[in-house]
C-alpha cells in the first residue's frame, strides 16, 4: 500500500475518476459506432454483426479498458487520514 500526502491522495482520487469518465465515454461511444454504424443485413454466427459488435464486443472493449486502467492508473492507498487517526487514538489512550 502506498504512503501519499493528504493533498497527493485527492489529486490521485480526481486522476482516477477523469480515467474512468474517459473509459465510460469510449464504451458509450463504441456502442453506439457498433449499434447503428454496422450494416444490418451482414450475418455472423446467424446473427447480425451490429448485435455482436454492441453486445459482445462492447462487454470485452470494457474488460480490456478497465483492466488496463487499474494496472496502469490506480493506486492502492489507503483513504484514510493518518495524522488525524493518530491523535484520534492518541486522545483516546490519554
Amino acid at each position: 500500500m502506498k504512503k501519499l500526502s493528504y493533498k497527493e491522495k485527492f489529486t490521485q482520487v480526481n486522476r482516477e475518476a477523469r480515467i474512468t469518465c474517459i473509459i465510460t465515454a469510449v464504451i458509450i461511444a463504441f456502442w453506439w459506432l457498433t449499434a447503428f454504424g454496422v450494416s444490418k443485413e451482414t450475418m455472423f454466427f446467424n446473427m447480425p454483426l451490429w448485435f455482436i459488435g454492441s453486445c459482445i464486443g462492447t462487454y470485452i472493449l470494457a474488460i480490456i479498458l478497465v483492466t488496463f486502467a487499474v494496472k496502469k492508473f490506480f493506486l492502492n492507498f489507503n483513504l484514510d487520514d493518518e495524522d488525524t487517526s493518530n491523535k484520534e487514538v492518541n486522545k483516546k489512550n490519554a
